[in-house]
């Protein structure tokens, strides 16, 4: 059992100082997934460390309830910064389109941010889609792509043998691409 899984189940019984130790040993790991989210440093929105801050707030206010292991954990922590994102994101779309204020010229990082938001929310409609044909793929997806994790990692989140999940991230992948191209 590693140190995070034995922190969580203390977590469970009530120790709140076995949360934040918990929560401390997969910092790095967050930073790691928010970086992954955000395609390296930062993005026009947001950075790794704000990101990892604000997912975690959410996280805490959850709990260590139904957190199984430090796998599990990080892909509720991916779950919960993909949420940031699409709302910050929608938030953004907003604003670009008006929200009630007068109309005044984007600059260049508006306008990446804006670019950012509307591939964002593709992706969300996609993955959205594919969740509603088979909600496996997209919580591979999730796990993949907003978590960073690697197979393996991603085989023990889901409670899934690992070929079942190369075989379904496989098949999430050509899903995805279709559903984005049309």
């Amino acid at each position: 059992m590693s140190d995070v899984t034995r922190l969580l189940e203390e977590a469970r019984e009530g120790d709140r100082a076995a949360w934040d130790q918990a929560v401390a040993l997969v910092y790095q790991d967050l930073k790691r997934i928010a970086r992954g989210v955000l395609g390296g440093g930062g993005s026009a929105t947001f950075n790794p460390t704000l990101l990892v801050h604000e997912g975690y707030l959410r996280l805490a206010k959850a709990g260590p309830e139904g957190v199984l292991n430090r796998a599990h954990f990080l892909a509720l922590a991916a779950q919960a910064m993909r949420q940031l994102m699409l709302n910050h994101a929608r938030d953004k779309l907003a604003a670009k389109r008006g929200g009630g204020a007068p109309h005044t010229g984007l600059d260049s990082v508006d306008a990446a941010a804006a670019v950012e938001a509307d591939h964002l929310i593709a992706l969300d409609e996609a993955l959205r889609r594919l969740e509603a044909e088979d909600e496996r793929k997209a919580r591979v997806v999730e796990c993949r792509i907003f978590a960073g994790l690697g197979e393996q990692e991603t085989a023990e989140a889901l409670d899934l043998p690992l070929r079942t999940t190369q075989r379904l991230w496989a098949e999430a992948r050509a899903r995805l691409a279709e559903l984005l191209e049309s």
